[in-house]
């Protein structure tokens, strides 16, 4: 493949009801050759939204229902369903930045194609406005750029693709909202700690009391000592309070799937 014909990349994207950040996450995509959205069936405006013939997306969406069967499901789904074979996932708060754009355009226009069949994104994370970082949610790589081929999903939470090689990392960024709030991270750790605790369940991990007195401060000094959170002053503190309850809610979840 020569730089006259250039290789094509589809853009991944998973959605619920996300019509408060899916316009920003698609017109960071517009330079895409594809956009394809795969939809759990939102009942707010978020079909509508991708739908705009009015947008500077709207050339370029591939707009898919399905009823939602977990994240391994979706996103082995739109692999099957994208046009082309290089694809880049992004979640629907996220934001592709124009640096982002130019690196991976840039590696799709090198004769013979990427030097790797995937690569690592780094994501920059936001708390209330704010880009953390230190603390355990940096620095944040993720499995996001990669040949299709030969590619699957696996684990039901904190899903991630398994590849035939080795990936290498970019580091021009994904954004993630930096409307991140309390809100959405408790919304998003009662999901999430949910289907944890029955797969450790699953898996013969217990608990016990003394893990669930503990569990609290060991994840919030892990967190904001060990792993420097404190740097990131008062979010970062209260970042690490959060992740001390998301660890003691799993556990309590692991208590109750197992009494």
């Amino acid at each position: 493949m020569t730089a006259s014909h250039p290789l094509k990349v589809s853009a991944l994207i998973l959605t619920k009801n996300e019509e408060q950040h899916i316009a920003r996450c698609l017109e960071s995509l517009s330079w895409a050759d594809e956009i394809l959205v795969v939809d759990a069936q939102s009942t707010d405006t978020t079909r509508d939204i991708c739908l705009n013939r009015d947008r500077p997306w709207s050339d370029k969406i591939h707009f898919l229902e399905r009823p939602w069967s977990g994240f391994k499901d979706q996103r082995n789904f739109s692999l099957q369903e994208a046009e082309n074979d290089w694809v880049l996932i992004v979640d629907s708060d996220e934001a592709c930045s124009p640096e982002l754009a130019a690196k991976i355009r840039a590696l799709l226009n090198n004769p013979g194609g990427p030097p790797a069949r995937a690569y690592k994104v780094r994501r920059i994370e936001y708390f209330l406005g704010k880009p953390i970082h230190f603390g355990i949610w940096n620095p944040s790589y993720q499995d996001r750029f990669f040949h299709r081929a030969g590619v699957k999903y696996i684990n039901d939470i904190h899903e991630y693709p398994v590849f035939p090689t080795p990936p290498q990392e970019i580091h021009e960024p994904l954004h993630h909202s930096p409307n991140f709030s309390t809100d959405r991270f408790l919304e998003k750790m009662n999901t999430y700690t949910s289907i944890e605790a029955k797969d450790r369940v699953t898996q013969g991990q217990r608990t016990n009391a003394f893990r669930l007195v503990t569990a609290f401060p060991a994840m919030f000094l892990k967190n904001y000592f060990y792993y420097g959170a404190y740097k990131d002053g008062i979010h970062g503190l209260v970042i690490s309070l959060l992740e001390g309850v998301s660890r003691v809610v799993r556990h309590i979840k692991i208590w109750q799937n197992t009494r």
